[in-house]
């Protein structure tokens, strides 16, 4: 099985937790699946944008992106944070390699274009969206048993590099590299209703009513159409996980238990 697990908010600044997933994530693959992470870091980013006096906004749930920012988001997520992983990986004996869209032009971008507003009267600078990809350098990876550490940074033709939301880099990912599974492991334990319950089984078309009602808001939009896109391209299971769930990836992947929102 070839799992694609993203990984974001504070479960990259709690050092404990993250050496915890990672363990979880060596366990898996010992197990003899092919794992693949994805990884955001907006709370580092918003650390050193503070640092450089660089304002910080956000549109939707998507971090508006001019060049300065792109150049701290391009050092923060493919320098600091990938790197930060990677090391976590090896102190659990777990060979991994971290890349970025760009590294073997695996993962192309475009300039993001809001589908709920078709006349693109807001610009979002240099935030992207992945439209192809290439699975060559991934598959030689997972094939040399290493584990893939990916950030939300993708390349255009031009050689410009665009800040990708980290879920929808994650879906991207997925569906490119042909994974069985996608997990997003966040903050939260899954998809909530109006009275802050989870959801656990959430199908396309709720999901949609709960977005145009407000119930899905903020940082939850862009994942939720993360999800909507990979199972729209042929991703068969996409679960959203509260990753600080005691065992919650080993519990998914290993003993099929049912953690978070399944979304169908």
């Amino acid at each position: 099985m070839r799992v694609v697990v993203k990984l974001g908010g504070s479960l990259l600044t709690d050092k404990l937790l993250l050496k915890d997933l990672v363990r979880q994530t060596g366990e898996i693959q010992g197990s003899g699946h092919e794992m693949i992470l994805v990884h955001g870091g907006g709370k580092h980013i918003k650390q050193y944008l503070d640092q450089l006096r660089v304002p910080s906004r956000f549109h939707k749930g998507l971090r508006v992106t001019d060049q300065a920012t792109m150049q701290i988001v391009q050092m923060v997520l493919a320098g600091l944070v990938n790197k930060e992983v990677v090391a976590a990986l090896g102190s659990f004996n777990v060979r991994a390699a971290g890349l970025c869209g760009g590294d073997g032009m695996s993962f192309l971008a475009r300039k993001y274009q809001d589908k709920d507003n078709p006349n693109g009267d807001f610009d979002y600078g240099y935030v992207g969206e992945v439209y192809a990809g290439d699975p060559n350098l991934v598959n030689l990876l997972l094939q040399g048993n290493f584990v893939p550490v990916i950030a939300c940074v993708a390349v255009d033709l031009q050689g410009s590099y665009y800040n990708v939301n980290a879920d929808e880099m994650a879906a991207a990912v997925a569906v490119v590299c042909g994974a069985d599974r996608l997990i997003f492991l966040t903050d939260v334990p899954g998809v909530l209703d109006h009275q802050q319950n989870v959801i656990p089984v959430l199908s396309r078309s709720r999901m949609q009513e709960l977005r145009d009602c407000g119930v899905i808001t903020e940082g939850m939009l862009p994942k939720t159409r993360a999800c909507q896109r990979a199972l729209n391209e042929g991703i068969r299971q996409v679960h959203i996980v509260g990753g600080k769930e005691p065992d919650g990836l080993t519990r998914v992947l290993l003993h099929n238990e049912s953690l978070g929102t399944a979304i169908q």
